[in-house]
């Protein structure tokens, strides 16, 4: 991502400060109208119109330079004296100007009377009338164009922010994951050693060839957050296979999925850590044999998807559940950064013997994008 940092100089708004000089034009010219009229020597629409669009025209030209002036000699800043003795010197200068502008076109409209004083006199006599009027004017520009810009500096800074948010959140995400990997890795490994060193060379074989077809799997998926279900099952179901050589008769293996849950969006590899917590308590520390079942069903009129994951050992005595593996503490940490407070996980003993992990999320379909080629 590149920041913003030195960006030109915002293009003119000439849309808005045509409808701004529009609606100018035709508020002060129904005050025209309006107090000429209430004076007794009513001013007609027409000339009324005639006598103000000309000026309100003449703030739709100035409007621009008075931007580049508020950009050139920003009120906000240290230099703010000298800035606005500059601009308090070009509005005084406009004003005058734009007064003289005013009388010199007026008798074109409204014929002066016999007794009208010189050009440069009437000229004098609008801009003591309508300095504070006018100077208001061109100190609103200024604020508006200041205001703008303020709100539009909040928002970029805002955008980054939110970029730089969700950076970190990827790279904290990604860190989690790579946790993952060689922790799998080891144990995977350790099972291969296993039936080395007690001559099943055969299975031994199967592992290697079922822990490359993982490892491929897990770099498919390197740059995957989140993965459709099914494809997680897959995931699972081989990497069942290869615990089931190591434990033989010991690991039994039930899956009840409802198939309105397969295309769900769920976290990448999160029922790995599940169902090894689930092997690690239930199955290895035991001569007898287990079952792990893994379950998934929507729940809440279809807004969550509970991912379940059972054992039938004897459960973690001494609150062993609540101090879960590399694994499980990943796996909360990372569900924490793709839901906020929007999840729930938990790892406890059943009352019939063994140990359930329990996890809710948002139920979501996933994108067609996040299906691996094959």
């Amino acid at each position: 991502m590149t920041l913003p940092i030195d960006r030109p100089a915002a293009a003119t708004p000439w849309r808005l400060i045509l409808i701004a000089g529009t609606l100018y034009g035709i508020i002060m010219s129904t005050q025209v109208h309006l107090s000429s009229t209430l004076g007794g020597r009513p001013i007609p629409w027409d000339k009324s119109f005639a006598l103000q669009l000309p000026i309100a025209l003449a703030w739709m030209l100035a409007a621009p330079g008075i931007l580049w002036l508020g950009r050139k000699f920003p009120v906000v800043s240290r230099s703010w004296p000298r800035n606005v003795a500059v601009h308090l010197a070009v509005c005084v200068s406009f004003v005058f100007l734009l007064d003289l502008f005013a009388s010199w076109f007026t008798p074109w409209i409204l014929p002066l009377g016999p007794n009208a004083q010189p050009l440069l006199a009437r000229a004098a006599r609008l801009f003591v009338i309508w300095i504070f009027s006018d100077g208001l004017t061109y100190w609103m520009i200024l604020t508006v164009s200041y205001a703008v810009e303020h709100y539009r500096r909040y928002r970029e800074r805002e955008l980054v922010a939110s970029q730089l948010e969700t950076q970190l959140a990827q790279a904290d995400l990604q860190a989690l994951k790579s946790q993952l990997h060689p922790h799998f890795l080891f144990n995977a490994l350790h099972t291969i050693g296993s039936l080395v060193r007690t001559g099943d060379r055969d299975n031994a074989v199967k592992v290697t060839a079922g822990l490359g077809d993982l490892l491929r799997r897990m770099l498919e998926g390197a740059s995957q957050q989140e993965a459709p279900l099914k494809q997680e099952l897959e995931f699972i179901k081989s990497y069942l296979a290869i615990e089931q050589i190591r434990f033989q008769d010991r690991l039994r293996v039930d899956f009840s999925i409802d198939p309105e849950v397969l295309d769900a969006r769920v976290p990448h590899l999160i029922l790995q850590p599940l169902v090894e917590n689930a092997i690690r308590h239930g199955i290895a520390p035991h001569l007898f044999a287990g079952k792990v079942s893994v379950s998934a069903k929507r729940l809440n009129g279809g807004k969550r998807l509970q991912l379940a994951v059972r054992d039938d050992g004897p459960g973690a005595g001494d609150g062993d559940g609540a101090r879960p593996g590399i694994g499980l503490a990943n796996t909360r940490a990372r569900l924490g950064r793709l839901y906020g407070a929007d999840f729930t996980l938990e790892v406890t003993n059943l009352p019939q013997g063994g140990m359930e992990a329990l996890v809710e999320l948002p139920f979501a379909l996933a994108p067609a994008e996040l299906e691996r080629s094959r």
